[in-house]
């Protein structure tokens, strides 16, 4: 009989060693696979926001000189500031319109300082939706 205890014992100690496991390994998965799909769900949220941020950086930064239609406003034709419609404009790379809003060209300030790589991108691309049709 001592055998059978200690074989029912063996067995039982076994069976709940390797529950233990199994039980923090599902835990770890479960936890992992949630926070992958909230993060997932961020990103998807925030994605349909980044295509109003070059016009609302635009609105904020730009819209000066340049205008709300990108043509020029009195103040930026008299500081030269270009028709971002025109070839000039749309012919540049984004590297030079990157360059042209980071470090300023004539009389364009830098912006370098005030906003950051991606928000010099979306600015880029919003630029961009001012090409001729």
């Amino acid at each position: 009989m001592l055998d059978n205890r200690n074989t029912s014992t063996s067995i039982c100690s076994d069976s709940s060693s390797t529950r233990k496991p199994v039980f923090r390994t599902r835990s770890i998965v479960l936890t992992f696979g949630a926070a992958l799909a909230l993060a997932l769900v961020a990103i998807v949220a925030a994605s349909p926001a980044r295509a109003d941020d070059g016009a609302t950086l635009f609105k904020s930064n730009c819209v000066v000189c340049h205008g709300a239609d990108g043509t020029g406003t009195p103040t930026g034709k008299a500081l030269k500031a270009p028709d971002l419609h025109s070839d000039a404009v749309q012919k540049l790379t984004d590297a030079q319109i990157t360059d042209q809003i980071n470090n300023g060209k004539n009389n364009m300030p830098p912006f370098k300082a005030t906003l950051n790589a991606e928000q010099v991108k979306l600015l880029v691309a919003y630029v961009r939706t001012f090409k001729k049709k």
